[in-house]
């Protein structure tokens, strides 16, 4: 804890400093109101003491910017002869307390115990949001590559931008459910984010979920039931798996998205809407709509800044930025914040094609710290897929002596990483970070695997 007293009378600054040395604080002086400033400015303290009459100012001109730090100092005033106007003043300017002299410490240590204890909530606080900020953190969105500070300008443009339909495209488990809850609660509204997942679900039963339906409308329309549109007002409702849709349902949807409006089924009364769309989907919706399983109008409709989470694979040095951010989360729920990662199994996760995305790393790291126990990570705590890359390299290396054509090395690199997946054509084309097509195409090339 650090303390500051400004005072230009010797005996109270010594009596004062000795104090508060005693009660553990770190104290600095300054007899002038210029020179208390900017020792404050460099120590920050918690708590100043600052007389009423200074050479160059009085007290009042000091407290607001002592109070503007940006640390939560609190400023005790002393007077010669406390005057109640002045008193009155200084607490309005932002004073916490206002002491007569000669100093009655006793009294000092009562104010200061509360102060304290107020400070120390105020910490404890203030750190259980930091931890809340760190848990809620939308992971997807952590690196420096070029890709992902692209997305993080356009989730901050979307979140500013709260009638704007979203759309986030990108494989699965690249994080595009949490990218939607991140421009959620970065864009201040007062409704709920209430999801549903368009492939679960059969026709009517989507169609009842989103619109509600009316009592005794069906069969089992026992009671009237609000639909996902209802339920989200003043928020937001995010449809993942978006490319399944039923045609008949996106014509609904085009309709609220154009009106803001929709009946309950089996209803004949217009509903208003302000729920915002966001939708999610790992399919090819240009595609889609080209073979009629998704609608031209519906796709322009929610195409206005879309966001394309890229692959973690393509994402390179981000990838290492991932495994520390949960090695820490995720270390420090299991009591073992001091985890971290070493060069060995640093070099595997990054050689590693992460066919699972951030999902499956995330998993990967949890595996590792529950396998590591209090020890460190090593390469045997991960997956036998990512543990395979290390027998690749050293295979690899084995022949040092011998210079070979570049097709024959890649022949064989080819050959070893089919061997270590099993002739998983899938897991193979990751490991190499190429596209199965690409894979298929190049082993018709080479002869002896043909």
């Amino acid at each position: 804890m650090r303390a500051l007293v400004v005072d230009i009378a010797d005996s109270t600054r010594k009596k004062l400093c000795s104090f508060l040395r005693e009660r553990g604080y770190d104290v600095v002086t300054a007899d002038t109101g210029r020179d208390g400033m900017l020792l404050a400015q460099d120590s920050a303290p918690m708590v100043a003491f600052v007389a009423q009459q200074l050479p160059d100012m009085d007290a009042e001109q000091l407290i607001p910017p002592l109070t503007n730090l940006g640390v939560d100092t609190r400023v005790m005033v002393m007077s010669d002869a406390v005057e109640l106007n002045r008193a009155v003043h200084a607490m309005k300017h932002g004073a916490e307390y206002y002491f007569a002299k000669p100093l009655d410490f006793g009294h000092v240590a009562m104010i200061l115990d509360g102060v304290e204890a107020l400070q120390r909530s105020n910490r404890e606080t203030a750190h259980s949001r930091r931890m809340d900020r760190r848990k809620s953190i939308r992971t997807p969105t952590i690196g420096e590559s070029t890709q992902i500070i692209k997305v993080q300008r356009l989730v901050k443009l979307l979140a500013q931008n709260r009638t704007t339909p979203v759309l986030i495209m990108g494989e699965s488990g690249s994080g595009k459910e949490l990218v939607a809850r991140s421009i959620h609660e970065s864009s201040g509204v007062s409704g709920p984010l209430v999801e549903i997942n368009c492939a679960s679900l059969s026709e009517s039963l989507l169609e009842s979920e989103l619109f509600g339906h009316e009592k005794g409308s069906f069969t089992d329309a026992k009671v009237l039931k609000k639909g996902l549109f209802e339920i989200a007002a003043g928020g937001t409702i995010f449809f993942d798996e978006l490319g399944e849709m039923p045609l008949a349902i996106q014509a609904k949807l085009l309709k609220v998205l154009d009106t803001n409006l929709f009946r309950r089924v089996g209803g004949t009364i217009d509903i208003r809407s302000d729920a915002r769309f966001m939708a999610a989907t790992n399919r090819d919706l240009p595609q889609l709509v080209r073979e009629g399983k998704f609608r031209e109008d519906l796709y322009y409709r929610i195409n206005v800044l879309p966001i394309t989470l890229p692959s973690l694979r393509e994402r390179g040095g981000d990838i290492l930025l991932l495994a520390d951010y949960y090695v820490r989360l995720l270390g420090e729920s299991m009591g073992r914040s001091y985890m971290r990662l070493n060069s060995p199994v640093e070099e595997l996760l990054c050689a590693y094609g992460w066919p699972g995305n951030v999902r499956e790393l995330r998993n990967v790291i949890e595996r590792a710290l529950i396998l590591a126990g209090s020890g460190p990570i090593a390469p045997e705590h991960l997956p036998a897929d990512i543990r395979a890359l290390h027998v690749i390299e050293n295979k690899g290396t084995s022949d040092t002596g011998k210079l070979l054509p570049l097709r024959q090395v890649e022949e064989e690199h080819i050959k070893r990483v089919l061997c270590a997946t099993g002739n998983n054509h899938s897991r193979t084309a990751s490991i190499l970070g190429m596209s199965r097509s690409t894979l298929l195409a190049r082993l018709k090339k080479l002869s002896p695997l043909s």
